[in-house]
């Protein structure tokens, strides 16, 4: 762990985790007052609130700001070096969200849970959104893992078409060569990374 972090930052990173450090900690009568005034208003959802300054804290907790921040240090360095506590995260829902476009048109999905999560390179045909975006075989191209209160969240992104490991090769090759800007590697298409950079007939 970083030996010196932003307060500031601490507190954003147990907002996100709100479900597990009540679960952990609301007993614990020296981290109520901060919990009940970080956890009152959903800072990191709406837009018109911002995360609360120390000052502000210590004004409204009634906690003088030496021993604030103390306790969420404290607080926030339990979570992940309490021996005693045996602290485990629990994240009890799944959350599966697909990501996926044809040219211009785009769409997502989620699934509650899967029996079986797909890879990279996977094909999945999802005949039902035809109508949505003018194809229905897509390939596996990204997977990412969010964690936030007490759900596990999955983005899977998909692209048109059928998986090509050198092309996926390739693709990387050119982001890291700065071949072609990291935006277009969400834009672009197979046929249009194949032109960009002259792979195959588009030689």
């Amino acid at each position: 762990m970083l030996t010196f972090y932003s307060t500031k930052r601490a507190i954003i990173d147990l907002l996100i985790i709100k479900e597990q450090v009540l679960r952990a900690y609301m007993r614990e009568s020296k981290y109520k007052v901060i919990l009940d005034f970080i956890y009152a208003k959903d800072y990191l959802n709406d837009d018109n609130l911002s995360i609360p300054t120390m000052k502000e804290m210590a004004n409204s907790t009634g906690i003088k700001y030496p021993k604030l921040r103390k306790l969420i240090k404290e607080l926030y360095d339990r979570i992940f070096d309490d021996d005693e506590l045996d602290f485990k995260f629990e994240f009890g829902k799944i959350e599966v969200i697909f990501f996926f476009h044809y040219f211009e048109n785009y769409a997502q999905i989620k699934f509650k849970k899967l029996t079986y999560l797909p890879k990279v390179g996977d094909q999945i045909d999802f005949s039902f959104v035809n109508a949505k975006v003018g194809t229905s075989m897509f390939y596996v191209d990204r997977i990412e893992h969010t964690f936030g209160d007490n759900t596990q969240k999955i983005y899977i992104t998909l692209r048109p078409g059928y998986y090509n490991s050198y092309l996926h090769y390739r693709r990387q090759k050119a982001i890291e060569e700065r071949e072609i800007d990291r935006k277009d590697y969400y834009s672009m298409s197979d046929y249009q990374l194949k032109e960009e950079l002259q792979i195959g007939r588009y030689r």
